[in-house]
C-alpha cells in the first residue's frame, strides 16, 4: 500500500459510527462482540501489508504473565508475535482505528479507557493458547481485549478457532472461525478463551484497552 492510497484511508475511521454503535450495543448486552467480517476492507489491507513487511526474525516467542512475572511457557501458549509500534503508516492506521474506537466507547459507555496496546500474532500448525483470561479482576488495568483474524481463505476445518466462554463454569463457549477481517472485542476480566490448534499457520492481531495504572505520576508500563 503506499502513501497516496494511505492518505486517501487516513479519514475513514471517522465514518466507522455505524460498526461502532454495533460494538458498543453488544458490550452492554452481552459485555462481548464478535463482528464477522466486519472490519474495513482498507483496515485489512492495511494490516496485511504491515504484516508481510515484518521479518521473520522480528516476531518472539510469546509468553505469559507481566515484569517479573514474565516467562515463556509453549505447554500453554505457542503463538509467536511482534508488536505494532506505529512505525509505518499501516500500523500508524491500524492503532489510529483502534484509537478511534477507544475514543467512541469511553464517550457512550464511560469506561476510562487510557491507551492500547497491540501486536501480531502467529501461531503455527499445532500451535494453541490454552484457556485464560487477559487481565485478572484488581490485578490488571486491561479493560477490554480485542482480536482481529488476517486469515485469507480459511476453512472452517482447518481448525483454530479462539473459543469464547461466557464464565469459568461455561465448558461449552462460543467458537469463532479466524475469518480474513472478523473480529472479537470483550471485557478483559470476565471472559475466559483459548484459542485451539490449527493445521494451518493463523494470523490475527491481538490488543487491549487499558485504564490509567499510574502511581505517582509514573504510568504502569503497557506490556
Amino acid at each position: 500500500m503506499n502513501r497516496e492510497q494511505l492518505a486517501l484511508y487516513q479519514p475513514l475511521h471517522v465514518f466507522d459510527e455505524l460498526l461502532f454503535n454495533c460494538v458498543v450495543d453488544d458490550l452492554v448486552e452481552k459485555g462481548y462482540s464478535i463482528q464477522t467480517s466486519a472490519l474495513p476492507v482498507f483496515l485489512t489491507d492495511a494490516l496485511l501489508a504491515c504484516q508481510d513487511a515484518i521479518n521473520d526474525t522480528e516476531y518472539k516467542n510469546a509468553g505469559i504473565g507481566r515484569a517479573g512475572d514474565f516467562q515463556h511457557a509453549r505447554d500453554i501458549r505457542g503463538d509467536n508475535i511482534c508488536w505494532i509500534t506505529g512505525s509505518s503508516q499501516e500500523g500508524e492506521l491500524w492503532l489510529s482505528w483502534c484509537n478511534a474506537l477507544k475514543d467512541f466507547i469511553n464517550k457512550h459507555l464511560y469506561l476510562g479507557l487510557f491507551s492500547f496496546e497491540s501486536h501480531f500474532a502467529c501461531y503455527e500448525p499445532g500451535k494453541f493458547y490454552k484457556r485464560h483470561v487477559d487481565a485478572f479482576k484488581g490485578k490488571s488495568n486491561r479493560v477490554l481485549s480485542l482480536v482481529a483474524y488476517l486469515n485469507e481463505d480459511w476453512n472452517s476445518n482447518y481448525g483454530g478457532e479462539l473459543v469464547l466462554y461466557k464464565n469459568d463454569n461455561d465448558a461449552e463457549g462460543i467458537r469463532v472461525v479466524p475469518n480474513l477481517g472478523t473480529f472479537v472485542v470483550f471485557l478483559s476480566e470476565q471472559f475466559p478463551h483459548e484459542v485451539l490448534p490449527a493445521t494451518h499457520k493463523r494470523n490475527s492481531v491481538a490488543g487491549w484497552y487499558r485504564v490509567n495504572g499510574s502511581v505517582n505520576d509514573v504510568i504502569d508500563p503497557p506490556r
